[in-house]
């Protein structure tokens, strides 16, 4: 089949720049709007990709389901498929050909996974029901997925059957998308499965216990330990064989309440086995879509709500793509995880993006309003997210909030998103940058601690965190043998710092341990919490730092183990001790790092009110304001007479050394500055009040953690 594609050796690619794609010398920021062609009347299409463009997007994007797609082909034959010879709202290469017509480009989703609220989340019956297929629990029996319209035995990420079906179902839509690849056609991006996360079913002993799951299992311990008997020394057991090393299906690593360092580690293993499978399972299908021809696109995959405790390595994930960005479902009220999320990917990826930044929900979601997806987006803005594709722009079924109606028809509620787009087009913002100085390293092994002690089960730390709680809520709450409970104390340790520096109005932003060196040495200060254990790897990137001249701060405690808790001197990295940490002495270590570091505080406010500043070169382009508490006057001192409008009210406002702001409960404002050129004087002074008081410095775990 794959013969008579056109080859893509010679065909230039779309590279991703800043927030935008470079399509030979035009740049195109990273805005699309979702909109399923199959759910759609086709009589609409147009009408509604017309009115997609004119909010301001240059991009539709749309899923390609398998299920839809695939129909059963005569008896003992394979399944065939239906791009719109039988049913012409499945014409997906006439939906392409119209966007080209209308001079969109196109982000395609094919799966093998989509959700999309779909029966099945689009994966045909046949293949979910293969018992081959099928991911297994401790007991060997079928993990289903409750989850509307309809529970189903989800896939493994393991399954060489499922890999083989996949590759016929790529082979298939390749045929269709090959030939529309940009420059020949629309298609620039191109998604890879959706939301890998073990189909939301993450319990850290949910799955996956499939044959072929083990057999990984295996090898993942062969490739850390080195082999079956370096393995053997790290779990502090005598394998005979790898039919020995089976997974746990239950935390135990403690015995008459002692430790058992083996078993621990044994635990810990099994959870960074767990990313491992994902990375592959990505890197397999990647693989698989190229050879279908599909080689050319940038490629994307999205990580879904939770992610702070999903079995996720996102900047593994980044080695099999080309970009990893998370998915945003959220009220106005969520204010502080919109923040954390953002922060980390601003912090984690080259590039902050949101496959899936919510215009609307489905009906057995948490009830959304509009206000609650605008407010969500202008604060995923204010702390860094470049590009998005709003899901959905034109509505369809199992959904309601689309900006564009089922008819091609634009809601009242579109003017607001058209605004935005405008006023984004208008300060080039995927072009601006938010500039830190201090980055919060997210360390991978403690995450995997907590993940391994969690006790509700199916409940999981990512369903935990999707609900408003904080990943290591369920964990349990005993030390483990250590000084603290590490599994719980990583967290606050964050939370901590994270408060002190937004009550200073100190820009941060989180990195993933996982992540290159390059993503912490931009910076003039890293923090990196450290406890009785610690992974080599991560160590060595703080030591690396420190030579480098960034101020590595860590603590509370200098390690004495490694990641198979196993005795190892660790140095202290640029010969600095370990700093205690209480709220008291993180706000005074804070302000420590402002003098010494020249930190800049760029239009500061009181809290609860939080400004965000976005600069291009030696411009100051955008001010965000941000208050998640109850209706207020925001007073924030400027550092020069300023003159602002409002991007979406069009109201103005000035000000000589403050500027006044009124602030609806729960509310977002973006602000166009004028342009100022530098030099500029240091923008430190605030409102007469200490940094520290009236900051919410809450670090409960059961509420979620940092500010």
């Amino acid at each position: 089949m794959g013969s008579s594609r056109p080859s893509a050796r010679h065909r230039p690619r779309p590279v991703l720049e800043g927030g935008a794609l470079r399509l030979g010398d035009q740049l195109v920021p990273l805005r699309s709007g979702a909109m399923h062609y199959w759910r759609l009347p086709r009589e609409h299409w147009r009408d509604a990709l017309g009115e997609l463009k004119a909010l301001g997007l240059p991009m539709v994007e749309t899923y390609a389901p398998w299920s839809v797609h695939e129909i059963a082909g005569p008896e003992g034959e394979g399944p065939r498929f239906d791009f719109g010879e039988k049913d012409p709202r499945k014409d997906l290469g006439a939906f392409l050909d119209l966007a080209h017509e209308q001079e969109l480009l196109a982000f395609v989703r094919p799966g093998p996974h989509i959700n999309a609220e779909m029966t099945l989340f689009g994966l045909p019956e046949r293949v979910v029901n293969d018992p081959d297929v099928q991911a297994r629990s401790p007991r060997g029996n079928p993990v289903v997925l409750y989850f509307p319209p309809k529970m189903f035995p989800i896939p493994s990420h393991a399954s060489e059957a499922y890999f083989e079906a996949l590759a016929g179902w790529y082979e298939a839509v390749g045929e269709v998308l090959a030939p529309r690849l940009w420059p020949d056609g629309p298609v620039v991006l191109l998604q890879i499965d959706n939301e890998a996360g073990y189909f939301f079913r993450n319990g850290p002993y949910c799955q996956d216990y499939h044959d072929d799951a083990v057999g990984l299992w295996h090898g993942y311990l062969a490739e850390r330990h080195g082999d079956l008997a370096g393995t053997g020394e790290a779990h502090r057991e005598s394998y005979a064989s790898w039919a020995e090393v089976r997974p746990p299906v239950a935390f135990d690593a403690m015995e008459g309440g002692q430790l058992r360092p083996g078993a621990l580690a044994r635990q810990l293993d099994w959870a960074g086995f767990q990313e491992h499978l994902l990375t592959r399972a990505i890197g397999k299908m990647a693989a698989s879509a190229r050879r279908a021809g599909l080689d050319g696109p940038a490629t994307v995959h999205n990580v879904s709500l939770g992610d702070g405790g999903l079995p996720v390595s996102i900047p593994a994930l980044g080695e099999e793509v080309d970009l990893v960005g998370l998915d945003y479902y959220h009220g106005a009220r969520e204010h502080r995880m919109v923040k954390r999320r953002t922060l980390y990917l601003a912090g984690t990826q080259e590039v902050p993006f949101a496959p899936e930044l919510g215009v609307g929900a489905p009906p057995w979601f948490t009830p959304l309003s509009h206000e609650d997806s605008l407010t969500t987006a202008l604060t995923a803005l204010a702390y860094g997210l470049r590009g998005f594709n709003l899901y959905m722009a034109v509505d369809r079924d199992r959904w309601y909030g689309g900006a564009i109606d089922v008819f091609g028809h634009p809601r009242p509620e579109a003017a607001d998103w058209r605004r935005l787009l405008a006023a984004l087009e208008e300060s080039e913002f995927h072009a601006l940058e938010r500039q830190a100085k201090v980055a919060l390293l997210w360390p991978r092994e403690y995450a995997r601690l907590a993940r391994a002690t969690h006790l509700l089960g199916a409940l999981s730390p990512s369903t935990l965190e999707a609900l408003g709680a904080s990943p290591v809520s369920g964990c349990r709450g005993d030390a483990l043998g250590f000084e603290e409970p590490i599994q719980l104390a990583w967290w606050d340790a964050l939370a901590q710092v994270a408060n002190a520096l937004t009550a200073a109005n100190v820009p941060y932003v989180y990195v993933d341990g996982d992540a290159p060196i390059e993503r912490f040495a931009e910076h003039a200060v890293v923090f990196a919490p450290s406890f009785a254990f610690a992974d080599p790897a991560r160590w060595g990137k703080l030591e690396e730092l420190a030579e480098r001249g960034v101020h590595v701060v860590y603590g509370p405690r200098l390690p004495t183990l490694d990641d198979t808790l196993r005795e190892r001197a660790f140095p202290r990295p640029g010969g600095r001790a370990p700093t205690p940490l209480d709220p008291s002495t993180t706000h005074a270590l804070v302000h420590d790092w402002i003098d010494r570091f020249d930190l800049e505080r760029p239009y500061p406010a009181l809290p609860p009110v939080d400004t965000c500043l976005h600069r291009g070169g030696d411009r100051d382009a955008v001010l965000f304001v941000l208050n998640p508490g109850p209706r207020v006057e925001a007073e924030i001192s400027l550092p020069r007479p300023t003159v602002a409008r409002d991007a979406l009210s069009g109201e103005p406002l000035s000000g000589e050394d403050t500027l006044r702001v009124p602030m609806a409960p729960r509310s977002v404002r973006m602000l166009l500055l004028d342009e100022v050129k530098r030099p500029r004087p240091k923008a430190r002074r605030r409102p007469a009040k200490k940094a520290g008081d009236g900051a919410d410095v809450e670090t409960k775990r059961k509420k979620g953690g940092a500010s």
